[in-house]
């Protein structure tokens, strides 16, 4: 996932300098300056690395993750700063779909009979599943228009997502936070509708889920990881 990263920050700097330099004549930022708002939808996948110490201090390492759609909106605007290159800043927000960041279902044995209601009651108290929802963003969008009403661009920013903690454990971890980069493309008709294309990857803050099975010296943590690719239709006011 960092090589990921590291590659796509590299791709974008290298586009936009190549751009720089090949733009046409009839490319121009004034083209795309002003307000915009637009419909999202993206499929993504999400990925955390992690631990998980049981009660016993065994430690078991892995990843777990999913694959998941979303839909939401955008509004944001852009500023001209020369005769190609632009700086848009905007906002998204994420309203459909959640993401399923971890699970855990581990039996841990408990006293009394070996009834089936007794190994169901042990089974229950130790389930728990981690979410995140109405995923939202700050960015800036560094960006070079290179042909007429077409233009590619950068886009650097925070990202922050409510986190849904049920099932059998004491300790609920904040919101998630992040840091945001990705690349893209935008088209757009005379009339100002447009149509943005977009790779991301966002990087969140570590995690920790403590008190599993109502257990103080047992917990779950890691680092979130998200990809998703995203397809924007809007208009130019």
């Amino acid at each position: 996932m960092k090589a990921l990263r590291i590659k796509l920050r590299t791709y974008a700097i290298a586009l936009l300098i190549s751009v720089g330099f090949t733009t046409t004549s009839i490319a121009g930022s004034g083209d795309f300056a002003g307000i915009y708002g637009a419909f999202t939808g993206s499929a993504g996948g999400a990925q955390i690395d992690g631990r998980h110490v049981n009660q016993s201090s065994e430690i078991n390492e892995g990843q777990v993750g999913g694959v998941f759609p979303l839909a939401g909106y955008e509004v944001g605007f852009n500023l001209p700063l020369g005769p190609v290159f632009f700086l848009g800043a905007g906002h998204s927000w994420t309203k459909g779909g959640t993401v399923t960041l971890a699970e855990g279902n581990e039996e841990v044995a408990a006293g009394g009979s070996g009834s089936a209601e007794s190994e169901n009651n042990a089974a229950s108290m130790t389930q728990f599943s981690l979410k995140a929802s109405d995923l939202k963003e700050v960015y800036i969008m560094p960006s070079v228009s290179i042909y007429d009403n077409s233009a590619v661009y950068v886009k650097l920013g925070r990202s922050i997502a409510n986190l849904d903690l049920t099932g059998n454990v004491t300790g609920t971890p904040g919101n998630l936070t992040g840091n945001l980069a990705g690349i893209g493309t935008i088209a757009m008709t005379p009339s100002g509708i447009f149509i943005k294309t977009e790779g991301s990857v966002i990087r969140y803050d570590d995690i920790k889920v403590v008190g599993v099975n109502s257990s103080a010296s047992s917990y779950v943590e890691g680092t979130p990881d998200m990809v998703k690719g995203t397809v924007a239709i809007g208009f130019k006011f």
